[in-house]
This record gives C-alpha cells, structure tokens and sequence, in this order.
C-alpha cells in the first residue's frame, strides 16, 4: 500500500509498514538491541529520531508518527518531527491533550509508573471516548494510537505517537509493552543527543515578546518581538505553512485556560542558540478569558538547571558545579559546601567524566558557551548553613 501525496501532510508517508503478523520475542529482543546501540551512537537529535522510527516500523508497524521533544520539567511538548496528516489540526490536539480529558495523553504518559498506552486500550476499544480521535483523527483515517513517553532516570525527554491507519488493526499489549521497554532507552538517546548540541553559542539579550490570544486561542494581536522569537523557534516554518504557532504555545495557554496553572511554561533552544522561555498567563480586566504568552530570554537559574540534567548530574554534583562557575577553587568550594577537599575532587572527576571533559576550563568553556551562569551569590557561606542562594554569578 502506498499513501497517495498530500499538500496538507506534515512530512510524507511512503510503503506501509503495517506488519502482517506479529514480532516474535526474539524480534523484539534484537530490535531493543540495537535501540541501544542507537542511544550510544552519538548521532544528532533528528537522526536518533528517524532511525529509531525505522526501528520501531519494524518490529511494531505503523505509517503516521509524531515525535514532540519535552521540556523535562513541565512535560510540556518542545519541536517535534512528524510524518501525518492532520497539521492544520495540531493546534485543537494539544489543546485537547491538555485539557485533562483524554485518554493515553503526553503529560499523562510523562507521569505515571508506565509510560506507553494506546487509545484502542484505555478507551476499551471505543475510540470515540477520546475527543482528539473523534474530532481530528477519524476524519484523516486514523485508526488507533500508541505513545510512549522516552523517560528516563533524569525525566521525559520526549513522546514516540504512532498511529495505524483506520483500517488497520488496532495496536496490541504486546505493542505497548514493547513500547514501554524501550521508552527508557529512548529517552536516554534525546537526553544525550540534545547534550551533544553544546557548541551552539547564546544569542545576545533581546526584548521579550507577547502574543495574546482568545478563549479559542486564536490570535488577538501580539509585538514585533514576538514574531521575531517565533520565527526562530524549531520548526517555526514548517508550522507557519499550516498558519498556526509553533507546538508549545497551545499547551501552555490551554493549562492557563482550564485554571489548572497560573502560570505555564516551557523552556526551549532558538535556532539562533538562545534560550527561551514561554509563558502563559491570563489577562484580568475587560480582556478576561484572554491569554497573554510571553517569549523571553531565560534565566541563568533556568539553563544551568536544564544543562545539568541533559548530563545526569547529581544535586551535590550541581552545587559544586555551581561554585566552579563561579570561581571557586577547590579548598573554597570545599569551606563553602562543607566538604572535604577530597570529596569536592572526587565530585569534579565524576562531573568531568559525565561532561566529557579532562580540566576545569574546558568545563567551564562548555557551559559559558551555551551563556549559562550559576544560580549563586560571593563569599563564602554563613558557617553552618550549607550552601547559599542567591542571585547568578557568571560561570566565564
């Protein structure tokens, strides 16, 4: 079967890969194999992507796929590679992911204790309980949906979405469990493909924008500085050709909407190496039941936390890390977190092992390459009370 061209895709879809029977444990087994020679392989974001879809297409089978990034600390969906159907759509299936009414949904999957699920499954094979099926996905042929949250032991770093075409059969429990085996190692594989885009340098400190939206979150109006920060966002042109805003946007403001945040965020990497977050919030006055969402550089507090957790550092790890940025030499550092010097050693080579890296310069050179600074303040620590907070100090 070959799905026929469509202006309106996001991506194309070529042979089918619905499988005409099912994997065996061996199958399965070889294939979790080299899912993990995929996570050690070193390859960029959007190659680990495309090869461990091809993967997966072997041993599951599916044609249509998504496959958002995650900020790791709201769960809130980042730029995605996709192959289906319904982008004009995307828009109202975040909005109804996000909601808190659907079934198999990403911040669902990104939480719970297993992170695969499927729709056929958890609506006990009534699609129609899931309003994202009957609103959009029927009306382009989708059968049913499996999903997966790629989480590993330092939190989400993504969601795999396959769907089979209408006619297909639904995805199996042997499906989803395979789908949840793996979802650790794919979550590894983002976890360090991401980190390994460091040479990116930070883009200079510019003005934030706003965009405000309606209850329907269709455009009010929004500045200059807005587009601007859109337009550099991942992924902002191939969403512009379907008129709409880049993912993140709509789950921000539909949690801002359903008041299940005051405040909604996500922080994501510019194309032009700048850090930005998004936040929602909504507007009092005569504008009630508006959104305003606001693009801004983000904080030294906010990519130091993030960077870190890209490369599995401890707490302890961060905090003498922290100090180091800040330029703190060993006894200093050790006064400072009340450690032994031996200790704080012992901390810097197993950061320096988990960073790649072989001295303190080269450590520092590849945090204030991304513009990161610590989240603390000068001198030395009040005796007794641990490390101190306080404004960043520059880590260059």
């Amino acid at each position: 079967m070959r799905r026929s061209s469509n202006p309106r895709q996001l991506g194309s879809c070529a042979d089918s890969h619905i499988l005409g029977r099912v994997a065996t444990d061996r199958e399965r087994a070889r294939s979790r194999a080299r899912l993990e020679q995929l996570a050690a392989s070193g390859l960029d974001v959007a190659a680990i992507r495309h090869e461990a879809v091809r993967e997966l297409q072997h041993v599951i089978g599916f044609d249509r796929w998504c496959w958002p990034l995650a900020d790791p600390e709201t769960l809130i969906p980042l730029g995605a590679l996709a192959e289906h159907d319904y982008g004009p759509a995307v828009p109202r299936v975040l909005e109804l992911e996000y909601a808190g009414e659907d079934f198999a949904t990403m911040g669902t999957l990104g939480r719970r204790s297993v992170p695969a699920g499927s729709l056929s499954t958890e609506t006990h094979g009534d699609l129609a309980r899931s309003r994202r099926w009957d609103e959009v996905f029927r009306r382009v042929g989708i059968g049913d949906e499996a999903a997966v949250a790629c989480r590993d032991a330092f939190g989400c770093w993504g969601w795999v979405k396959a769907y089979r075409d209408s006619t297909d059969r639904p995805f199996t429990r042997a499906d989803v469990d395979f789908l949840a085996d793996v979802g650790p190692i794919l979550g590894s594989a983002l976890r360090r493909s991401i980190r390994g885009e460091r040479t990116c340098t930070a883009a200079p400190a510019s003005v934030a924008g706003v965009l405000v939206l309606d209850r329907q979150l269709q455009v009010v109006k929004w500045t200059a500085a807005a587009r601007a920060r859109i337009d550099h966002l991942p992924g902002a042109e191939v969403y512009a050709r379907f008129g709409i805003f880049p993912a993140m946007v709509y789950p921000v403001a539909t949690l801002v909407r359903s008041g299940n945040s005051s405040v909604a965020r996500a922080l994501e990497r510019g194309s032009d190496g700048s850090w930005v977050m998004i936040e929602a919030a909504p507007l009092e006055g005569r504008a009630e039941g508006e959104i305003v969402v606001s693009f801004r550089d983000a904080t030294a507090g906010e990519t130091f936390g993030r960077l870190c957790r890209t490369y599995g550092l401890s707490r302890r790890e961060r905090d003498v890390l922290s100090a180091v940025c800040a330029g703190l030499d060993t006894n200093a550092v050790a006064a400072d977190l009340w450690l032994s010097p031996y200790t704080v050693q012992d901390h810097l080579k197993s950061i320096f092992e988990k960073v790649g890296v072989h001295s303190r310069r080269e450590l520092l050179a590849t945090f204030s390459t991304t513009g990161l600074t610590s989240m603390r303040s000068g001198g030395p620590a009040e005796k007794g009370r641990g490390p101190r907070s306080g404004p960043p100090r520059s880590c260059g």
